[in-house]
């Protein structure tokens, strides 16, 4: 024990604040960009004995914060070392905050259709389910069960997969069967109605009433790692649609402009669905009472929440198309299940927005480095054309034919709009049904358009990744085709991790949820750089190595990552970002600026 951690434990009040005296006790490391990072057995004491989830997560903030109130008395070394690892802890409580109510909330879903196959009761007796055995799709089950390993519910044995030996394990499988009937699998439309004060029937109203009544919080604090409870499952459930729908209705903004949050200010024209929002809101720590008023105020991290949640929320909770077909699709595969875009178009423009930013930035310095003039912007995975918007906003009236292409026509039909009340270019040019993995139909519109590609810069926000069903030799197909047209490649894609990296990074990443969403839809994720492969858990070609096989030069000054996924020293000596903004030059353009 550290004489710093002796100190704090001297201050240290309640079982919460003793734990975060041992974590901040022990000596700070930092990053080369100039990031603190715990030492391993303190990151390891915070992630599997400190709550980090919902309400509780709340309550170690509290803690933290009244520990770290005044170090008086510590030697300025150990205040500073103290301080950093405060700023470390709060950062992941403030990340646990976003990325694990999606993950709860498809962890609902994953365990109602293992229920509804039947599996529940043979994980019960200690059977180990392999998915190759059965009569159901083999891939499927696996992306099922395997995300349930990673929620430690389930552990991989070999090619199969059996109950945990926790016991909140069984907990979680006894508590949590197949989803009630008439419950609302798409709760978001409900909720946005009813906080836009529009009507909806009797009949959905009593479903939202029903379905808020069941959010209940985690009441103890021990734990010896950090899996999910049942409540926690349970309350990420409800708190996940009410969020999105708010946010629909633009009432998360709301929240953050107000001193104090009452029922009407969430649904305006129903006192009853009103209470019952702001009762799941203060189940999940989102929001405290205000003594002696039928008020409420945001706390910290549900500030957090509402800044930075509607986003990741929303892209997870558009799959509910499949969430409400999982045990269909293991049992006769995806078929027709399919993904509306227009349910998460504002929500990936609110996610890619910063990552968008850095592109830009990336472009720019790329320009003045090397000289390097473009004529022609083509955004492709459009949305509502937020890497436009930032490209016209800094380039104004410059001659620059803007292009915007995407498969979906909501995303087509919603930049439109935005061109149309003057936030994206009045001459723009769209292409409809343009496939990424289909780069002919984008060349085509442009050759019929005389848009010349040699030398265009391509923009793509998280877009590469949905080409569904590539392999290796596709994907560099794909590439192939943009770097031989000319094309300047700028591309954002999350980085894929292995099940064992996403259990070790515990709530750091979001990467569960969006890698199972992905996966079960026929999309895939790749990790940044290649990686030795796991043979029960196999990463494909990184995005680095396809782009590179298709004719690409990756041009690593301009190549911007997101923050690193472990808050330590990783347990292999790599330590993959959240996602990267990656930066290609076609062969062309290279033989022509370094000849």
């Amino acid at each position: 024990m550290t004489p710093t951690t002796e100190q704090l434990l001297s201050r240290a009040t309640g079982p919460i604040a003793t734990v975060l005296a041992e974590v901040l006790g022990h000596p700070t490391g930092l990053s080369s960009a100039g990031y603190p990072y715990l030492a391993d057995p303190a990151y390891q004491a915070l992630c599997d004995h400190i709550p980090q989830l919902l309400g509780l997560g709340g309550a170690t903030w509290a803690a933290l914060e009244e520990l770290t109130a005044s170090l008086d008395g510590l030697e300025e070394a150990a205040r500073h070392q103290v301080l950093q690892s405060r700023r470390v802890v709060r950062q992941v409580l403030r990340t646990a905050t976003i990325t694990a109510p999606p993950s709860l909330w498809l962890a609902r879903h994953v365990l109602a259709s293992v229920a509804e196959l039947g599996l529940t009761r043979r994980l019960l007796a200690d059977e180990i389910i392999v998915p190759a055995d059965g009569h159901l799709q083999a891939d499927e089950l696996d992306i099922d069960l395997s995300f349930l390993s990673v929620m430690g519910i389930l552990d991989r044995e070999h090619y199969g997969f059996r109950l945990s030996k926790r016991p909140e394990s069984r907990r979680v499988l006894e508590s949590l069967g197949p989803l009630p009937p008439g419950e609302p699998v798409a709760a978001s439309a409900l909720w946005a109605k009813a906080c836009s004060g529009e009507s909806i029937t009797p009949e959905e109203r009593n479903q939202l009433l029903i379905l808020a009544a069941g959010a209940m919080p985690r009441s103890n604090h021990i734990q010896d790692q950090w899996f999910p409870t049942y409540e926690e499952i349970a309350l990420g459930y409800r708190l996940v649609p009410l969020v999105v729908g708010m946010a629909n209705a633009g009432t998360t903004n709301d929240c953050l402009r107000q001193t104090s949050i009452a029922p009407i200010d969430l649904v305006p024209d129903d006192a009853a669905l009103g209470i019952a929002a702001l009762q799941v809101l203060h189940a999940a720590g989102v929001v405290a009472p205000v003594p002696g008023l039928d008020e409420c105020i945001a706390t910290p991290l549900g500030r957090r929440l509402f800044e930075r949640g509607p986003g990741p929320f929303g892209i997870i909770e558009a799959y509910q198309p499949y969430m409400g077909a999982l045990s269909t699709i293991c049992r006769h595969g995806r078929g027709h299940v399919h993904l509306s875009r227009s349910t998460n178009i504002a929500a990936s423009q609110r996610a890619n927005r910063e990552s968008f930013r850095k592109a830009n930035d990336a472009l720019d310095r790329y320009c003045r480095d090397t000289g390097f003039q473009y004529t022609v912007f083509i955004e492709h995975a459009l949305g509502k054309g937020e890497a436009t918007r930032q490209r016209f906003v800094r380039s104004g009236d410059k001659a620059i034919q803007y292009v915007g292409a995407d498969l979906e026509d909501p995303a087509i039909d919603a930049a439109i709009a935005e061109r149309d009340a003057g936030v994206l270019p009045a001459g723009m040019v769209f292409v409809r049904d343009a496939d990424i993995g289909k780069p002919h139909i984008l060349l085509d519109t442009l050759a019929a358009n005389n848009i010349d590609p040699r030398g265009a810069v391509m923009m793509v926000g998280n877009g590469f990744h949905e080409v569904r069903d590539a392999n290796d030799v596709t994907i560099s197909a794909v590439f192939r085709a943009y770097a031989e047209a000319g094309i300047v490649l700028i591309f954002t894609e999350e980085t894929a991790l292995t099940i064992a990296d996403q259990r070790a990074t515990a709530w750091n990443t979001y990467h569960p949820a969006f890698r199972y969403v992905h996966e079960k839809s026929g999309q895939g994720l790749r990790p940044s750089i290649s990686q030795p492969n796991d043979p029960n858990d196999p990463l494909p070609m990184s995005w680095t190595a396809a782009a590179e096989a298709g004719g690409y030069r990756r041009l690593d000054v301009y190549c911007t990552p997101g923050r690193t996924v472990f808050p330590c020293t990783p347990p292999h000596g790599h330590n993959p970002s959240t996602y990267m903004n990656y930066f290609f030059e076609p062969p062309d353009l290279c033989a022509k600026l370094y000849p």
